[in-house]
């Protein structure tokens, strides 16, 4: 991207956060103590990212970016909080989790009170539609946790119920938004579709990617090493791993994970195809990425949308 269109972005991210301030604020100063806390540890703001540079290409009014995009955040944002608290994680980009920082108790009220927030924004919106569209994904999002759990209690999981967790669990939300940017410009129904399937295959190279980022060093990937199968999430190399393993194997795999021999698994992976399947499967989804992006992106525009996709989702 020019200069002008970084600045661009910083600044729609900037009323985006000031946005989802606006919306948090409360008159319970616990509340508003978390509220900071966790507005200032808020990633990448890929979600609104997303929003800008393929709604303000397509010719959304910045107005409804910024409400779209402070929703999504919010909505993402919630589930993280429950998500750490299912998870016992402690620590999340580098900080202590709500759950760790202030407990179970507090950390499940105020994932409830963003998700109460999120949904007051929504019926603030013009576009019912629009606000259907994302309580939709919110549900969604629940789903693919409850899948998940389940999952993970069966300790083996196949593609078929991989790819269905990552689309509810990561996926859905980008599919989501995206085609919100379509409802809002009222476009054709085949117009609408394109734009899920553009976030749906952007969510699975984006997952596939944190799959892969699990194996990397923290410092290159801001994402602590092994933390994933710390917490006994199989991801897509681990799936791989697995597939032609008898059950003898399967347990030895088992084990080093139980055990947090890690290190071990990992070169198991370094000694099959499973790193570079998986990097393949990241590769086609990206592919498909940008061909759906191609059907929204004039070809003068196109190089720096295929650039902003590969550099976010290939750690």
């Amino acid at each position: 991207m020019s200069n002008i269109e970084e600045q661009n972005l910083t600044e729609f991210l900037l009323e985006v956060k000031a946005k989802m301030v606006n919306i948090t604020t409360s008159d319970n100063e616990a509340i508003n103590e978390i509220t900071s806390y966790v507005l200032s540890n808020t990633g990448k703001f890929i979600r609104s990212k997303i929003i800008f540079l393929y709604g303000d290409e397509i010719g959304v009014k910045k107005s409804k970016l910024i409400e779209l995009a402070s929703a999504a955040e919010l909505i993402h944002l919630s589930t993280l909080v429950h998500d750490d608290i299912i998870d016992e994680a402690d620590i999340r980009r580098n900080k202590p989790t709500v759950v760790k920082k202030w407990g179970i108790k507090k950390a499940i009220l105020y994932g409830d009170f963003l998700y109460t927030k999120t949904f007051q924004a929504l019926n603030s919106l013009d576009n019912i539609a629009i606000a259907n569209e994302l309580i939709e994904c919110a549900e969604i999002l629940i789903e693919g946790e409850f899948n998940q759990i389940k999952i993970k209690s069966d300790n083996l999981i196949s593609m078929t119920q991989y790819y269905d967790v990552i689309e509810k669990k990561t996926a859905v939300l980008f599919s989501g938004i995206l085609k919100c940017l379509g409802i809002e410009l009222s476009l054709p129904q085949k117009d609408l579709e394109d734009l899920k399937q553009l976030g749906l295959s952007f969510g699975r190279a984006f997952q596939i990617n944190d799959d892969l980022s699990d194996f990397e060093d923290s410092k290159l990937t801001g994402k602590a090493e092994y933390k994933d199968l710390s917490e006994g999430k199989l991801t897509l190399p681990v799936i791989f791993l697995m597939e032609n393993k008898n059950e003898s194997e399967q347990s030895e795999i088992f084990k080093f994970i139980d055990t947090g021999n890690f290190d071990a698994v990992k070169q198991l992976m370094n000694d099959t195809d499973s790193f570079n399947r998986a990097r393949a499967e990241r590769e086609k989804a990206i592919g498909n990425c940008i061909e759906y992006t191609k059907r929204f992106i004039k070809l003068d525009r196109l190089d720096s949308l295929k650039a902003f996709l590969e550099k976010t989702l290939i750690a």
